[in-house]
This record gives C-alpha cells, sequence and structure tokens, in this order.
C-alpha cells in the first residue's frame, strides 16, 4: 500500500535537453521559439522544440511538415540553416542540424553530477534519471534540510556546473516519480508522498500513465474510461479480460503501489518507455517503437520497430543498414526484459502504401542480433514481390518467453560468447550512448567517426574515436 511504502523514488528530466544544449553554444537562441528535426520535404519529424515553440502548437515526434504549416510555412520550401521568422513577436528558428554528439557528451556531464550525490542511480535515456533515495532521509534532512531541498541542490548543481535546467519528481514508486516529474517543469522539483498518491494519479489522463500507449489509451476510452481514477475504479478481473495481465499489473501499481528498487545500471530494469523522441527521431526518418501487453506471465506480447525512411527506396544497401538498426532495437528491448523471440515477422510499405507483412517461427527462441537479423533478410527478400520502391520498414518480435538464461544452458560456446558481448556493448551504450560502438552490415556514414557502409550481409565493429575510452 502506499501508506506504507518507505520506497523513494526521484526523476530527474532534463527539461528541453537538445534545445537548451544548442543554447549553450548559441546563446542568441534564447528566448526565440526552437525548434530541432529533420527537412520537412524529406519525412523529417520535430525530434525537440522549446518552450516558446510549444505555444504554436508543436510539439516532439511531430512531422516536421505539420510544424511548418502551424507556423504558416510551406513545407516544400524549407528555411535555410540560421534562417528565423517572426510570428506573433516571437523569433521562430528551425534547427535542421544540431550539434548532434554533443548531446551523449552533456549527458555524461550530469551524469557526473547527479552519480556523486546519490547511492542508487541510473540513465533511463540520454535526458532523463532514476535515482533511489530510500532510506537517506535522515542524511538529507541533517545536511540539506529535506529531501524537496536535497532535489533543490541537485538541480542547482546541474544549473551550475553543466549549464542546463533539470526538473525533478518524487514519489513512492518508479511510475509516480516520473508522472510527478512532468509536474516539475519547468526547472524545478515536484514530490508526491505516499499518503497523496492516489488522489495525485485520480485526475490524470490514461495516456499520460507510463505504459498506455495510444492504441490502448483508445479502447479505454471506448469503454468511457478517460482518467486515472476511472481506471482504477473498474473491475480488475474485467480489464486482466480485456488486456491481459500487464494491464492488470499496472492498475495494481497504480492503485496500491509498488516497492520495486531503482536496479543498478546495465541491469536493463527501466520501465518501457513510448518517449525520448529525441534518441528516436533522426534526419533519415523517424522510427516508432512499439510494444504491446501480453494475456499471460506479466510480459509483453510483442515487441517490435518500424521506422519511414527519408525517401521512398530502391538502394538495397539501405534497407539492409534499416532492417539491422530495427532489429538491434527490437532484441536491445528484448534483452532488457530478459525476453526471447521465437517469432519473427518483417511488414513492408510500398510507396503506393501497400503493406505487406511476413513472419516465421524460429527454431528455438533468441535474443541476439545476428540471428533476428538474419531471419529478417530473408523474409524481407521472400516477402519482396514488387520492384516498387519502398516507403516503410518493421521488425516485429512475437512469441515471446521469459528467462534465456535457461533457454540456453546447452547452447554452442560460439554463441554464448556471442551472448557475452552482445550484453557487454549493452552496457556500454547503455553508460555512454548508442553510438559508442557500432555494429552491423554497415552504418549510414553521419560524421568522420562513423564506418563506411557496404551492401554484404556481416557484422562490422568501430569504436567512434571520441567515445572509445570506455
Amino acid at each position: 500500500m502506499y501508506g506504507k511504502s518507505e520506497r523513494i523514488i526521484m526523476l530527474a528530466d532534463m527539461d528541453c535537453f537538445f534545445v537548451e544544449v544548442e543554447r549553450l553554444h548559441r546563446p542568441e537562441l534564447r528566448g526565440q521559439a526552437v525548434i530541432i528535426g529533420g527537412q520537412p520535404h524529406r519525412r523529417g519529424v520535430v525530434s525537440a522544440c522549446s518552450y516558446e515553440a510549444r505555444r504554436f502548437g508543436v510539439h516532439s515526434a511531430m512531422p516536421m511538415g505539420e510544424a511548418y504549416r502551424r507556423l504558416g510555412l510551406d513545407p516544400s520550401q524549407p528555411l535555410a540553416e540560421g534562417q528565423t521568422i517572426e510570428r506573433r513577436g516571437v523569433t521562430v528558428n528551425f534547427l535542421h542540424s544540431g550539434l548532434h554528439g554533443n548531446y551523449g557528451l552533456y549527458s555524461r556531464r550530469v551524469q557526473d553530477v547527479v552519480s556523486a550525490l546519490v547511492p542508487v542511480f541510473r540513465p533511463k535515456s540520454v535526458d532523463e534519471f532514476e535515482m533511489d533515495i530510500t532510506g537517506c532521509e535522515t542524511i538529507f534532512r541533517r545536511d540539506y534540510g529535506g529531501i524537496v531541498e536535497f532535489a533543490e541542490e541537485l538541480r542547482r548543481r546541474v544549473r551550475s556546473e553543466v549549464g542546463l535546467p533539470m526538473s525533478i519528481g518524487i514519489g513512492p514508486g518508479r511510475l509516480v516519480a516520473k508522472m510527478a516529474s512532468r509536474h516539475a517543469k519547468p526547472d524545478g522539483v515536484f514530490r508526491v508522498r505516499p499518503v497523496e498518491a492516489v488522489s495525485f494519479l485520480a485526475p490524470h489522463d490514461v495516456q499520460d500513465v507510463p505504459g498506455i500507449g495510444p492504441a490502448t489509451a483508445g479502447t479505454l476510452r471506448d469503454m468511457g474510461i478517460n482518467r486515472v481514477g476511472q481506471l482504477l475504479e473498474q473491475d480488475q478481473a474485467l480489464l486482466r479480460q480485456t488486456f491481459g495481465i500487464g494491464m492488470w499489473s499496472l492498475v495494481n501499481t497504480l492503485k496500491h503501489g509498488e516497492d520495486r528498487a531503482v536496479p543498478p545500471p546495465n541491469t536493463g530494469g527501466g520501465m518501457s518507455e513510448h518517449g525520448s523522441m529525441g534518441l528516436l527521431m533522426r534526419e533519415d526518418g523517424h522510427e516508432s517503437p512499439a510494444i504491446g501487453f501480453g494475456p499471460a506471465r506479466g510480459k509483453p506480447k510483442s515487441i517490435g520497430h518500424s521506422v519511414t525512411l527519408e525517401r521512398d527506396t530502391l538502394d538495397t544497401a539501405l534497407i539492409r543498414r534499416t532492417l539491422w538498426r530495427l532489429t538491434e532495437d527490437a532484441c536491445r528491448r528484448l534483452r532488457e526484459k530478459d525476453l526471447a523471440a521465437g517469432h519473427v515477422t518483417v511488414t513492408i510499405r510500398y510507396s503506393d502504401f501497400q503493406t505487406i507483412s511476413h513472419g516465421v517461427m524460429l527454431n528455438e527462441p533468441t535474443d541476439l542480433d545476428r540471428v533476428v537479423y538474419e531471419t529478417a533478410l530473408r523474409l524481407f527478400d521472400e516477402a519482396r514481390t514488387r520492384r516498387l520502391r519502398i516507403r516503410l520498414l518493421g521488425v516485429r518480435l512475437e512469441k515471446l518467453k521469459a528467462g534465456l538464461s535457461q533457454l540456453s544452458l546447452f547452447e554452442p560456446k560460439s554463441v554464448t560468447r556471442e551472448r557475452q558481448l552482445t550484453h557487454t556493448l549493452d552496457a556500454l551504450r547503455e553508460k555512454h550512448g548508442r553510438d559508442v560502438v557500432l555494429l552491423g552490415p554497415g552504418v549510414n556514414q553521419i560524421g568522420s567517426e562513423r564506418i563506411s557502409t557496404d551492401s554484404q550481409a556481416g557484422v562490422s565493429v568501430s569504436m567512434s574515436p571520441q567515445r572509445s575510452a570506455v
């Protein structure tokens, strides 16, 4: 129960992180409506925007063409880099190419400040960090005056030492702390005490809850459930029957609280998120993660990623690179949840919007990038029956099984070594960013540290010169 919970979790969320990093290097951007993302005529999306830009209805993950239209601009005529416009007395600046590589550097600087002050700390993404301060109340009261005062001091230190604003949510569990952090914005602290948790959650829209995506929220609305308070009043047996045990578990957590500690770094214990669009949205298209509630054993039913390409293409090398990146992301999420996939599906959408999906059962469940990629490549070759340009690619993993450690007791040593290498790479990327090590059949060159591409399947590795000392 929330009233008996002793867990105290802090969730730090960097405010407009990508925009604020740009402003450190370009002070003239302060006070401007800054929008960062891909080109509108190349299907780019908004990866980040300032609070000033949000007043015009622009938000992260919005197609850049729509952002242009909301500001009265023609998406077919993109502004030149550095060109500004005036709207309602506000200067608007579109950044279609930013600092990129520096984002990870500033994230690590923030982590250095945070990790020096808290006992248990875990990065959830480049701009979001979980902290478990359970048992530290007496120390914080003595040294800072209390938990909220400590959070304020942490926020001030990050601002002073790194130059970036940070909002902190405090709650009796990881989910409540996450939602509290949104109320702390911008650049503040918001605490939810155990006895306040249910009343705090009740008025929120159901889609505000981490783990409830648009599809699930739509089904809930069809049932007349719009607010968390309404969700908590529903019969849990009905929710379990309709959505599976994942929803039942989520509602139970919302209603009674949780006592999950923040896991140590690199153990893969973070909550599934649909957010962090700054990491998912790239100049070469936009990528969409997908996860579904499972009907049994409290695990996802499927995990998948899809990406709309910058341009419709017949380029085999680009298609291979894209399938590899989608495979990496999907398999990483498998490993985070200690799951293995028994079924792989590849989705192709042609330029005329015809969509085809083709799947196959694997001989054995796996969480290895290589195995899934080779299967995805074969499925793609089998499913592609038209010489029409391709607009979208997707990889979905299903028939998920828990506890791969039990499944792999008798696997060949070469596979065991491959799995150990994969988990080592996961740990490196968790700490230093996904591009610290690049693997695959070729990675699109973005900057001098990227590897060159080729169209042959296989695995190549590149250590970024800026990030090789890990």
